[in-house]
């Protein structure tokens, strides 16, 4: 058997491998007759082992499980949450000579060159004619969509301040906004808009990990564990556990050959990452955020800038993200003066160390992790110490919004694939005990703008 520099043995464990060194005394007898073959679940209890270890998989599994009956599982996303409660626009064409009462023809559009499907006719608009100083408002009384833009006739029902220049003319490009309907006496029913669910799917994955010993082992007496057998079989346990961690972390979605790979949160937006700059994310829909930066760039005020986007109601996400982190980012996180995040300085006379609106607060989690609370004016960050952000993701701080993600273990059919323990499959003519551990599950990644990858280049 060889065994490496480490100490790591590669294969099935002999009595050999466990001899105790020349004058060392033995723990007492623990050899166990093997049991029948058995199916035991742990679903519940692996999340319970050494949280600190995997603390994604353990908050996946604890709030966010929701067993799926196919191993290629659908779900909908509601994203007209986000049209509603924008409903924002540009004009995309101009109209002079505004007065009450007047009509003509206004285009809009949604500020990259697409139509905005979703107004109709009684919608009235408020149209910034005069930046910051002057509006002008108007009702749609017709409206009609192609590819690039919205087509309306409309109503001026006010004009802005005449006391501004360009007050009473719309110019291509000014921002605008639906501020409500208006309708005469005694008309009927308005036109209708609605917005679809959309469809995504994801993959399960068979994740096994295997523990095995010879008879001769299990029944021979060694020193400094109780029960070798139980310490080998919770070793390859906490293995298995970490092992779906990367997975729901790292992995990509992928089908071949009748094997297929589940989707990871941060994997999810390295592929579909919409590049932003750290304190200035935009609107987007659909893409995942993903931000690199040196993290001597990346300060509080920049936090605050994305999280004004990040924690918008719009987005569909909570008041309150998962922060996983990486070890040096940690220390980032926590440093104090000149070009620090806390970037203040450290000199008695300077009224900004006194005043600087930071706070953050170490505490218990409910799962067994340490917790760094971060409060902002927007929302929250419970940060976690993520062990396996080591090598080419040591710099990565990862912002989950956790009502927006799913654990989604295949069980269907009165069988539960979710994380269980298959006692003795080893051959019939073996003289050896071998039990499997095996998961089939996947994650389910919603509303990608909800979540947030950053990568602080020079903590890598």
């Amino acid at each position: 058997m060889a065994t490496s520099a480490a100490g790591y043995i590669r294969g099935q464990i002999s009595s050999a491998d466990m001899a105790t060194t020349a004058g060392n005394s033995h723990a007492s007898a623990h050899g166990a007759t093997p049991d029948s073959r058995r199916l035991y679940d742990f679903s519940d209890r692996v999340a319970e082992l050494a949280p600190e270890e995997s603390p994604f998989f353990v908050y996946l599994s604890k709030i966010a499980k929701v067993p799926t009956s196919d191993p290629v599982f659908r779900f909908l996303e509601n994203r007209s949450k986000i049209d509603w409660t924008n409903r924002s626009l540009y004009a995309d064409s101009a109209l002079g000579s505004l007065a009450a009462g007047v009509s003509g023809v206004v285009n809009f559009d949604d500020g990259s060159g697409a139509n905005v499907d979703w107004l109709v006719p009684g919608m009235v608009v408020a149209v910034e004619v005069v930046d910051g100083k002057s509006q002008a408002v108007v009702r749609l009384d017709s409206v009609s969509v192609n590819s690039t833009e919205t087509v309306c006739d409309v109503t001026c029902m006010s004009v802005g301040n005449s006391s501004e220049s360009g007050y009473n003319a719309i110019a291509d490009g000014d921002k605008a906004q639906v501020i409500g309907t208006a309708f005469a006496e005694g008309s009927g029913s308005p036109d209708v808009w609605s917005k679809s669910l959309e469809d995504d799917y994801g993959y399960t994955q068979i994740f096994k990990t295997a523990a095995e010993m010879t008879n001769t082992s299990i029944a021979t007496n060694y020193r400094g564990y109780a029960n070798e057998w139980q310490r080998i079989w919770n070793l390859k346990l906490r293995e298995h556990k970490v092992d779906i961690e990367r997975a729901m972390l790292f992995g990509q979605r992928g089908r071949s050959s009748g094997i297929q790979t589940t989707e990871g949160l941060a994997g999810h937006i390295i592929v579909n990452r919409q590049a932003q700059s750290p304190g200035s994310i935009s609107y987007s829909s659909g893409a995942p955020y993903f931000a690199a930066a040196a993290a001597a760039s990346v300060t509080y005020d920049t936090f605050l800038g994305d999280f004004e986007i990040l924690f918008d109601p719009a987005r569909g996400g909570s008041n309150n993200k998962l922060a996983l982190a990486g070890l040096p980012v940690i220390s980032y996180l926590n440093k104090v003066g000149n070009n620090s995040f806390i970037d203040v300085s450290l000199d008695a006379g300077n009224a900004a160390h006194n005043t600087y609106n930071f706070q953050a607060q170490q505490r218990e989690g409910s799962f067994g992790h340490s917790i760094m609370q971060l409060s902002t004016v927007h929302g929250d960050l419970s940060i976690v110490r993520e062990p396996l952000f080591r090598n080419m993701s040591a710099g990565f701080m990862l912002l989950a919004d956790m009502g927006q993600l799913a654990y989604r273990p295949l069980v269907g059919n009165g069988l539960n694939r979710d994380t269980h323990v298959i006692t003795n499959v080893q051959q019939a003519d073996e003289d050896l005990r071998k039990d499997m551990i095996l998961t089939e599950a996947g994650l389910e990644v919603t509303i990608p703008e909800a979540h947030m990858l950053y990568s602080f280049t020079d903590l890598n």
